[in-house]
Order: structure tokens, then C-alpha cells, then sequence
């Protein structure tokens, strides 16, 4: 693909996409994320020749809304799928062709949502259309077109890696989007009191007086190092008194946690976390 197909394949994503910023995500071969926050979309166009050297070499290019957004990535779709996605009004803002016949969407929902809105939005999205539930977060990465998709089991037949590409550019707000958000509240306000009933605590929003998580992500001391800062603040609430279901659910809701794995690892790194931050605060007051 020419250096002029991809600028114009990156930049009818992203005026579909709609974004005032973006998060970029270099993934070398060595499984070393390169991570550039907050970047318009002029500076997106602007870094092609640097993604298209980085691709080149075997890295994965991928994109996402930076910080909260009115966006979900529906991933690993087909185009059945998305067919049916349609038939109720369901329209996709952009569809991204990750690989011959396997899709990514992006959804418009016409506002923002908060993390916990729209990580509840992608999963109710994912399980109605067959997507990826590992992918379903509020804060996921989805492919950015014009580059090659690197994934081994993703090569065409003659072993090249195949480009990713746009399909429909439209940009527009899904037409059923106010009856889905009005269902995706009503599974909220479920959730919110099953945990309630479950727990007996507040779901995910706990004592206004202990620091978020977020507050010790952006802490200049951990270097952008997340899971130390995992660790810091699982250590710091238990001693404030959260008990593992929140320090937990906590952990899961705030970043993307994909690199560790499948879902089951996820919550696995999640509880193995809490659980030590909990067992330091106990042997600190026998």
C-alpha cells in the first residue's frame, strides 16, 4: 500500500471516528507497547511515516478515542454481523476490515459515556453480535487502517500480512442509539444493586475520600509503570478499608488489562492483587 493510500485510508478513519484526540498504540514484536496519548488527529496523519517504518519492521499499529468518549469497538465481527447489527438501527460510524472477512465497528452513541457506561455498553454489544467479549471495554484498542495487520494467524495464504482497511466511513450516530443507552442504564442500575446485595458496598464508586486508582496511574513516580501503581493503590485502600470486591472490580474497570491476557487472567491478576494488598494490611495490625 502506497504512502498516499494509507494517508487517505488513516484519515477517513479517524473523520469517521470523530474524536478531538486519540490514543496511539505501537506494539513492537518484542511486546513492547509504544503508547502516544492525546494526539489530534492532525498529529495522527502527521506521524505516518514513523507507523508506516514501525509496521514495516513487524509492529501492530492501533488507535483508540483518547480519555472518556461516545465510542464502543465491537471486535471480531463478520459481516453477517453486522448485517444484523443494521436491521435495527444499528449503524456502524466506521467499519474497519481487520483481515479478509473479519471486521472491527466502531459505534457512535451520540454522547459521551462515563468508563462504567461504556464498558457495560461494549459487552451488552459484543454478546447481541458475536464479538469479542476480551475486547470489551471502554477503553480497547482497535486497529488503525492503512497498515498491516501482523497477527501470525491473520496471513493470507501466500504469507503476507493482510492491510486493514475502510469500509463505510459514514461517521453518523447509530439511529437506535437513545432506546440501547436507555437499556444499558436500566442493566446498570441491576448491577449496581446486585452488587449491593452481593457485596454491601457501593458498586465501584466506594468511599469519595480514598484516591482513585486513575489519581495513582498518572502519578509521576511510578514512571508510567501501571502495574506498580496497581500494586501502590490495591495497598493503599486496603489499608483504608475496601475489601477485595472493590479493590478488585476496581482494578478490572480501570485500564485495558488485555496485554495480560484473556478475561480469566485478568480477573486472575486482579484478585492475586487485592489479595496481597489485603494480607499486608492484616499482618501490619496482628
Amino acid at each position: 500500500m502506497s504512502a498516499e493510500i494509507t494517508h487517505n485510508m488513516v484519515a477517513r478513519q479517524l473523520n469517521a471516528m470523530g474524536s478531538e484526540r486519540f490514543d496511539i498504540g505501537v506494539l513492537r514484536r518484542d511486546d513492547r507497547m509504544l503508547l502516544r496519548e492525546a494526539w489530534t488527529a492532525r498529529q495522527v496523519t502527521a506521524a505516518i511515516r514513523w507507523l508506516r517504518h514501525e509496521n514495516a519492521r513487524g509492529a501492530q499499529i492501533f488507535l483508540r478515542p483518547h480519555g472518556v468518549h461516545a465510542l464502543t469497538l465491537i471486535d471480531d465481527v463478520s459481516a453477517s454481523a453486522i448485517a444484523a447489527m443494521k436491521d435495527p438501527g444499528i449503524d456502524p460510524a466506521a467499519i474497519i476490515e481487520t483481515s479478509p472477512a473479519n471486521f472491527q465497528v466502531w459505534l457512535n452513541h451520540g454522547r459521551v459515556l462515563d468508563r462504567d457506561l461504556s464498558s457495560l455498553a461494549a459487552k451488552e454489544l459484543a454478546k447481541r453480535f458475536g464479538g469479542d467479549p476480551s475486547s470489551a471495554d471502554w477503553r480497547h484498542f482497535g486497529r488503525l487502517a492503512g497498515f498491516t495487520n501482523q497477527k501470525e494467524s491473520r496471513r493470507l495464504p501466500n504469507g503476507l500480512a493482510p492491510f486493514v482497511r475502510v469500509r463505510e466511513p459514514e461517521g453518523q450516530v447509530y439511529r437506535a442509539a437513545p432506546e440501547f443507552l436507555q437499556q444499558i442504564e436500566a442493566l446498570a442500575s441491576r448491577l449496581r444493586a446486585e452488587h449491593e446485595r452481593r457485596f454491601g458496598v457501593r458498586e465501584r464508586g466506594g468511599d469519595p475520600s480514598v484516591r482513585s486508582l486513575e489519581e495513582f496511574h498518572s502519578d509521576p513516580k511510578y514512571g508510567g509503570d501501571l502495574h506498580r501503581a496497581d500494586i501502590a493503590w490495591a495497598d493503599y485502600a486496603a489499608s483504608r478499608g475496601l475489601s477485595a470486591a472493590e479493590i478488585e472490580w476496581k482494578i478490572l474497570d480501570s485500564r485495558d488489562l488485555s496485554k495480560k491476557g484473556p478475561r480469566s487472567r485478568q480477573i486472575a491478576y486482579a484478585e492475586r492483587t487485592a489479595i496481597k494488598a489485603l494480607a499486608a494490611v492484616r499482618s501490619s495490625h496482628p
